[in-house]
């Protein structure tokens, strides 16, 4: 923000000092302010580890505490297909095909890192933002309720007041005793989000 406002003192003092000047595209303010409520419907992929990659959908709803700090909820659900010793060995399925289906619900706290902007052509520029977050939650998958802990990074473009694209990459860490003994498992989640601020 302190870059922003200095950049913006600039452009006025250039204004001032020349006259009357057009600056195309040129946007440095935020398009997120403080007590935004966040809506997305986001879809991508999540590979569960010892499975395969399968799409995932999913829903967030989000709170702006400041321009720096956000809340957020999320929901998604998958479904995995055959472990990597089912197919290697082709015995008798390990899960049934209602413990296959994945779903999970996550709250986390997320800062926003770098704002920015990217320029797509010279008279129109789009905000940017990389932000991460951390979460708990829990994850249903295999008959059971397992506790989750999420870390993500994302990068956010505001394509509009109240409208942008996220692309984002989520570390969902879950245990699981699929094979006989309990183990941590890192299940990698890539998404793109379609996000409403209200």
């Amino acid at each position: 923000m302190l870059l922003a406002h200095f950049l913006q003192a600039m452009v006025q003092f250039w204004h001032d000092a020349t006259g009357p000047a057009q600056y195309p595209g040129m946007h440095l303010t935020c398009l997120i302010d403080a007590f935004d409520i966040e809506m997305a419907i986001y879809v991508g992929y999540l590979a569960v580890e010892n499975f395969d990659t399968n799409p995932v959908v999913g829903l967030k709803l989000g709170y702006h505490i400041s321009e720096d700090f956000f809340v957020q909820a999320s929901y998604g659900t998958s479904e995995v297909g055959e472990t990597s010793f089912e197919k290697l060995t082709g015995g008798a399925p390990l899960l049934s095909d209602d413990e296959r289906e994945i779903s999970y619900y996550l709250f986390s706290l997320g800062f926003n890192l770098f704002p920015g902007e990217t320029f797509f052509t010279d008279s129109t520029t789009f905000n940017t933002v990389l932000y991460v977050s951390g979460g708990i939650g829990s994850t249903e998958f295999a008959g059971d309720d397992r506790h989750t802990i999420a870390f993500a990074v994302g990068h956010r473009t505001l394509f509009a007041d109240g409208f942008s694209l996220d692309i984002e990459m989520r570390d969902l860490i879950f245990d699981v005793d699929i094979f006989g003994s309990q183990e941590t498992t890192h299940n990698l989640e890539f998404t793109f989000s379609l996000n409403l601020f209200l």
